[in-house]
């Protein structure tokens, strides 16, 4: 799935992106409207992307990356409008020595901010191990 439009610009530790709504129609509501809580899912792209232009650029191969968590994601709106275009800004607060980063993250809709949170995510070096670490846990 993929919900970011372009990537509009990139510094070291930040990204911005244009998110088309209409391309989110698998959560587009009954009344044709996008929950905001889909302002999540916009953010974490933007991390994403942001972290395969790094690999890139670092001349290593694009690596998996998780979401652990959400802190204090607010929206100023109950739902997004298909028909307008968002812009979403992440910038990395920490990092730490097991690639466990803080990004403060930002959804406008025109100069209007709509939502804003923290989000949690990592880039283990060994994702194989992290992946079967999980499989032990689930299979318990």
């Amino acid at each position: 799935m993929l919900l970011l439009q372009s990537v509009v610009r990139w510094g070291e530790g930040e990204l911005e992106a244009l998110v088309d709504p209409r391309d989110s129609q698998l959560f587009i509501d009954t009344d044709g409207r996008i929950p905001s809580w889909v302002g999540i899912e916009y953010m974490a792209q933007a991390i994403g992307a942001l972290a395969g232009i790094e690999s890139r650029q670092a001349g290593v191969p694009v690596c998996l990356g998780f979401l652990l968590g959400t802190r204090r994601y607010h929206a100023e709106v109950t739902h997004f409008d298909p028909a307008q275009e968002l812009r979403v800004n992440v910038r990395e607060l920490l990092r730490d020595e097991t690639n466990l980063v803080l990004f403060k993250c930002e959804l406008y809709g025109g100069e209007q901010l709509l939502a804003h949170a923290e989000i949690k995510a990592i880039q283990p070096k060994d994702v194989e191990a992290v992946m079967a670490q999980f499989t032990q846990m689930n299979a318990v």
